[in-house]
């Protein structure tokens, strides 16, 4: 008979304040050492959970980056070597 093991569930503890909201800053495409904060090290956009910005700015965020992506200023993928 197989034992099944139970994996606890990670949390991930959100910021309590945007820190766009709390810069004052305009998610930009241009602004690229803004933008790669948001991005993961496999290139694909950060969920809100864990970058702790709010649904206003995630939106922004994630239309900055699919421009900075489409005019070559970030890499669709990040292969692993």
């Amino acid at each position: 008979m197989a034992k099944f093991i139970r994996r606890t569930k990670r949390t991930i503890r959100k910021p309590s304040v945007c820190y766009v909201c709390k810069q004052k800053l305009e998610p930009d495409y241009k602004d690229l050492e803004n933008i790669k904060r948001y991005i993961s090290d496999r290139g694909k956009i950060v969920g809100r959970m864990q970058s702790g910005v709010c649904q206003k700015h995630q939106k922004m965020l994630s239309t900055a980056v699919k421009r900075a992506r489409y005019l070559g200023l970030i890499p669709f993928i990040v292969r692993p070597e």
